[in-house]
């Protein structure tokens, strides 16, 4: 399988060890232009944050950092004896790999059009848990066990806590009115006594959503205050359905409706089940994620105030 520039940028990541997201920003969209491709303006924080997601870097958004994720081989959930490799991908490490294992399946799952691709996916086949402990030793790198469901177990409730001011005066604001399609509307900052809802303030050329709830305001960013406002709206985004012939591994899929974004952890706690983004359907609005044990799917719901919704397949005649 060839490289890809995703593969390129986690190299130098990798080698790099942490920067700022304005330069990686910046080098994403140089080199997408190399390949023919014109980046929009979402184009580079999208794929960081996809990146993120596969456990391969974190990223402070309020402080403007990145920094590389320790290499880990990661155990995919009810995947007939697969792990993932995340975090630092460096050649030496690959080498030894592929020098213990053989041979390291890759997989890709195709960006949709006028996007950059994300690095490779490669897994390692086992036979026994105790074999995993020791390629990662033999390796250099960390076993990290069941990371998916680790990390469901581990979410907090993401419901915006922090008290804030009101918007700014004279800042341009908007209220969001509708989920399917997303609405906002603009509204005046100096209205009195606002309704609540999730608002969204240009000041100074930069974004800052808040939230208002009970004639109070609180901070938070697009992810948390989304799903804070459908739980205010009693809606549910998500959606989870038992893969068909699989009911006693209790994985399926887990549909995300209406392009709701998924915080950090939570998007991360998914897609650690296949070690692959999820995929989109027709419309581009619902993600799906594969592969996903009923338990975490429950933990991400209930930690979004979402009620998840068991979607039965149909019975075959």
């Amino acid at each position: 399988m060839d490289e890809t520039i995703g593969d390129l940028l986690l190299r130098w990541m990798s080698e790099v060890g942490a920067g700022t997201t304005a330069d990686v920003r910046a080098r994403i969209e140089w080199i997408a232009r190399t390949a023919n491709i014109e980046p929009r303006s979402y184009t580079s924080g999208r794929w960081l944050r996809d990146l993120s997601s596969l456990g391969h870097c974190e990223v402070d958004w309020d402080r403007g950092y990145w920094s590389i994720a320790p290499a880990a081989l990661v155990r995919l959930p009810s995947a007939g004896g697969l792990a993932v490799i995340a975090g630092a991908r460096r050649p030496r490490m690959m080498r030894a790999l592929e020098d213990l294992c053989g041979w390291l399946p890759p997989a890709r799952r195709e960006p949709p059009a006028a996007e950059v691709p994300l690095p490779t996916t490669f897994y390692v086949p086992f036979t026994r848990e105790s074999d995993l402990v020791d390629v990662a030793e033999a390796a250099g790198m960390t076993y990290s066990g069941h990371s998916a469901e680790r990390i469901a177990r581990a979410l907090s409730s993401a419901f915006p806590r922090v008290p804030t001011g009101p918007p700014a005066f004279g800042a341009q604001l908007k209220r969001l009115e509708a989920m399917h399609p997303r609405d906002w509307q603009l509204v005046r900052a100096t209205q009195v006594n606002p309704p609540d809802g999730l608002y969204s303030e240009q000041v100074n050329g930069k974004t800052r959503h808040i939230t208002r709830r009970g004639g109070e305001w609180f901070a938070c960013d697009l992810s948390t205050g989304t799903f804070a406002e459908l739980a205010r709206r009693h809606e549910s985004a998500l959606r989870w359905r038992p893969d068909v012939g699989r009911e006693t591994a209790g994985t399926g899929m887990l549909f995300l409706d209406w392009g709701a974004p998924l915080p950090p952890l939570h998007s991360r706690a998914l897609v650690l089940c296949t070690g692959l983004p999820p995929r989109f359907g027709t419309t581009a609005t619902t993600a799906i994620y594969e592969n996903v044990p009923r338990g975490v799917a429950a933990h991400v719901c209930t930690s979004l105030g979402q009620s998840l919704v068991i979607e039965e397949r149909p019975a075959i005649s």
